[in-house]
């Protein structure tokens, strides 16, 4: 069998034996919908479960499922007693051009594993439910000439060619729709008992709507309309799936009161009453099938512009891992190699100066002094690329290390307000309120004009938040907004989403700026 992850892998014997089964159920179900006294036939289900199946698997299983659904009917005839030669005909006549309906589907990019577009939608209109039925009602109405089924069993070519085409309508798209595992009914959540349970009731409802009104005349027309609030719950609800399988249903409702003389599609006569009932669902079928490609294109484009945003927020954890990757790296080299080197030329430094003219000694510790500084300096950027702190003392500690750093260099007072809970937070907890508290303090230095900042970090039963305002010039988030929000402030926002948590921010002119993160922790 070919690898193409579109075909089934069950082993040919369960597919030959499920095609078997398969159609002489459906044959069954059709059967219970015929009109014994004219031998009009409402709906034909087994050609289309013979092309669903030959659908799911490689052409060289064809030949065997082909047989199998032959072998199926022919069982299910001669069950009926029917007599074995005249049903052999008839049943190879309406099955001979399935595996050619297939194989014309095939040609079509995808198939139809996808019913989430009009081009798909219009190729399964013209080649399954027009021509298809068309040429093998064709058929079959020739073949039966041969036999004793012509007006018995069988009626005429208008008859046959509604029912099968009804058959393909109403079962071929529940089954690609079920069968494709982006279906919305195969999402978790979607099928919730109450979705179920109003299912139920909105079609409950109908059959009695139309057991109890369906024969008034001045109703026909509300009667006929009256599946379309259950229809397009479902189509809201589930999508493609979900339109299929209610049509069915409401479909098989139809025929079913109908054949017992009940409901809204009761003609003056039976073959007329069975002529409604097969173009109402027919008609029906086709504009829930439209309606649900509307809807179906709509979520998916939601459904890719989510997985968009899911592949942005990983790739913008990785750039953020990466980044403090390389911030470790670099505070790594500043610290072993840089920073030791000046110490190294301060240490020659020292050595020079009592080697050097006693005049000099003013210009070496001068020198000294500022390779001190200098590597005081680089000792610091060293901190700030890669908190250790963090990691040996806690989250408190860098905080407090953090924020003692401005309080020397600038007239900013940065006023702490942590407890020794937030040193049990996780790593990447903890480096988040980090980077977050030194991107705003930065900020704070740079752009607010602040003189007082405070910061709150905190952990109670919901999770770790943290606060920190500043009484600053404030700016207009709105403006901001507009002009596209800056690095820090997108750094913020990701580093809060890949935790699973809430990053907001509330400022205006004059009033300094005040944000808040929460991060959800996992349960012990």
């Amino acid at each position: 069998m070919a690898d193409n992850p579109a075909y089934s892998s069950r082993s040919p014997t369960v597919w030959c034996g499920g095609v078997f089964a398969g159609v002489s159920v459906a044959q069954v179900l059709s059967a219970a919908l015929w009109n014994h006294q004219y031998g009009t036939h409402i709906v034909w289900f087994p050609g289309a479960v013979l092309l669903g199946a030959l659908l799911a698997n490689d052409v060289r299983r064809w030949p065997l499922l082909a047989i199998s659904a032959f072998l199926g009917l022919f069982a299910t005839g001669i069950a009926f007693g029917l007599p074995a030669g005249d049903t052999a005909l008839v049943i190879a006549s309406a099955l001979l051009l399935v595996p050619l309906a297939a194989w014309l589907l095939r040609q079509m990019p995808a198939a139809l594993a996808h019913l989430d577009d009009f081009a798909r939608l219009a190729t399964l209109v013209v080649v399954v439910v027009t021509a298809l039925p068309a040429l093998s009602a064709a058929l079959v109405e020739y073949a039966s000439r041969f036999t004793a089924f012509r007006g018995t069993v069988l009626s005429d070519w208008a008859n046959i060619a509604m029912a099968h085409s009804l058959g393909y309508v109403l079962y071929l798209p529940v089954w690609l729709t079920l069968r494709n595992p982006d279906a919305a009914v195969r999402q978790p959540g979607t099928l919730s008992v109450t979705f179920i349970v109003l299912m139920a009731l909105g079609l409950g409802a109908l059959g009695v709507l139309w057991y109890t009104l369906g024969d008034r005349p001045g109703l026909v027309p509300v009667m006929c309309l009256a599946p379309a609030p259950v229809v397009i719950f479902a189509i809201v609800r589930t999508q493609m799936s979900g339109s299929a399988v209610t049509i069915f249903i409401i479909a098989l409702l139809a025929a079913h009161l109908s054949v017992h003389g009940y409901g809204p599609y009761i003609a003056d006569s039976a073959p007329n009453s069975t002529l409604a009932v097969q173009l109402w669902s027919l008609l029906a079928s086709l504009c829930a099938l439209i309606l649900s490609v509307v809807v179906e294109q709509r979520y998916a484009s939601r459904r890719a512009l989510g997985r968009a945003h899911e592949d942005l927020r990983e790739l913008a954890g990785r750039l953020i891992a990466t980044q403090e990757q390389e911030r470790a790296r670099l505070a790594r080299d500043l610290h072993d190699d840089i920073n030791q080197r000046l110490a190294a030329s301060s240490i020659g430094l020292s050595a020079l100066r009592r080697q050097v003219d006693p005049a000099l000694h003013g210009e070496v510790n001068h020198l000294r002094e500022l390779l001190v500084s200098l590597s005081e300096d680089v000792r610091q950027l060293s901190r700030q690329l890669h908190p250790s702190v963090l990691e040996h003392a806690g989250l408190r500690d860098a905080l407090e290390t953090l924020c003692s750093a401005p309080r020397r260099a600038s007239s900013l007072e940065i006023v702490l307000i942590a407890d020794r809970g937030v040193d049990r937070l996780s790593h990447d907890v903890a480096l988040c309120f980090y980077r977050v508290t030194q991107e705003a303090i930065a900020n704070a230095l740079r752009h607010a004009g602040a003189t007082r900042l405070t910061v709150k970090a905190s952990v109670d039963v919901d999770g770790a938040s943290l606060w920190i305002f500043d009484n600053g010039r404030g700016f207009d988030p709105a403006e901001s907004e507009h002009a596209g929000p800056g690095l820090g402030l997108i750094s913020m926002n990701e580093r809060a989403k890949l935790l699973g948590g809430r990053f907001e921010l509330r400022s205006a002119p004059g009033k300094g700026v005040d944000l808040w993160m929460h991060i959800p922790l996992d349960p012990p």
